[in-house]
């Protein structure tokens, strides 16, 4: 007989389903949802599992568990009801269709938790927090990573900006009702050196065509006139083209310069001034920041 130390359990997916029903039981539990799929070279299947329930003060709460003939591989959430922080992801997204935020119910479609969402050869698992913020997991026999996410705003929806069957996460600035501009603040990152980040080839393409013109005619020199608008359908587009500049990886200071070129009636001020800062931050963070969450 080996010595203990040498002793590897052998794999039995169903006893972990066990395992994850009794604890289910246990927090009171209900399962809402039940994903299967199948790990790369023959490691058997993958079962995903999203729960809903209660806590103690009535708020509904939610878990996933991930299981492979190896082992619980995932265990995210219920979330006490205590814990301040509830950024944590514990709802289990069943598919991420492209376009809209994705549905908490769905499971059919091309773009399944469970399956290889952007083709490195592992199952994924998207899930989403309370404020709609998604995370998506990679799924290996013994465990799960979480993939960094580089964006100016939380991932909240995905697209395939170049229509090549891959999804890139996507997220918007939030906008105060009432906004008397209201720009649509766009950001994408697409599945490149194992991470999302929108440093990549397709986002920076992405944003290069919605900004239009190239290095200084992005900020709007060199393009036929447009027709007249009102200040804050004018303003509204400078600061997305701005925006779309500063991520496609123009220049900075062109970009900004042709924003404040703009003429801003004194009732808008205030609005300009706050999206303002927040396109002079859309800038790419350097590699080795923090991901965006």
């Amino acid at each position: 007989m080996p010595p203990l130390a040498a002793y590897v359990a052998p794999p039995d997916l169903d006893a972990h389903l066990r395992a994850i029903d009794a604890e289910a039981a246990e927090l009171g539990l209900t399962l809402e949802v039940e994903l299967r799929g199948a790990l790369p070279r023959r490691g058997g299947e993958v079962v995903l599992r999203g729960y809903g329930g209660t806590d103690a003060i009535g708020r509904r709460t939610s878990a996933v568990r991930v299981a492979t003939p190896r082992g619980v591989v995932m265990a995210a959430g219920p979330l006490d009801s205590a814990r301040a922080d509830r950024s944590q992801a514990t709802q289990l997204v069943p598919s991420l269709p492209p376009g809209s935020e994705p549905d908490a119910t769905e499971q059919l479609g091309a773009f399944r938790s469970g399956t290889d969402l952007n083709r490195d050869g592992a199952p994924d698992v998207v899930l989403r927090n309370e404020a709609g913020a998604l995370e998506i997991w990679a799924v290996q026999p013994f465990g799960a990573a979480r993939y960094a996410v580089e964006l100016a705003a939380p991932p909240r929806f995905a697209l395939d900006v170049d229509h090549d069957g891959t999804l890139e996460l996507a997220g918007r600035v939030p906008v105060t009702e009432g906004d008397p501009i209201a720009p649509d603040l766009l950001d994408v990152a697409g599945f490149e050196g194992g991470r999302y980040t929108h440093r990549g080839g397709a986002a920076r393409s992405f944003h290069a065509a919605r900004a239009g013109g190239s290095g200084a005619d992005a900020g709007g020199q060199g393009r036929p006139k447009e027709p007249e608008k009102d200040d804050a359908a004018r303003l509204r587009g400078a600061l997305e083209r701005a925006w779309h500049a500063l991520l496609a990886g123009r220049p900075a200071a062109d970009a900004l310069a042709a924003l404040d070129r703009e003429p801003v009636p004194p009732a808008l001020r205030e609005a300009f001034a706050a999206h303002r800062a927040r396109v002079t931050g859309a800038a790419p963070a350097a590699p080795g920041s923090a991901p965006a969450r």
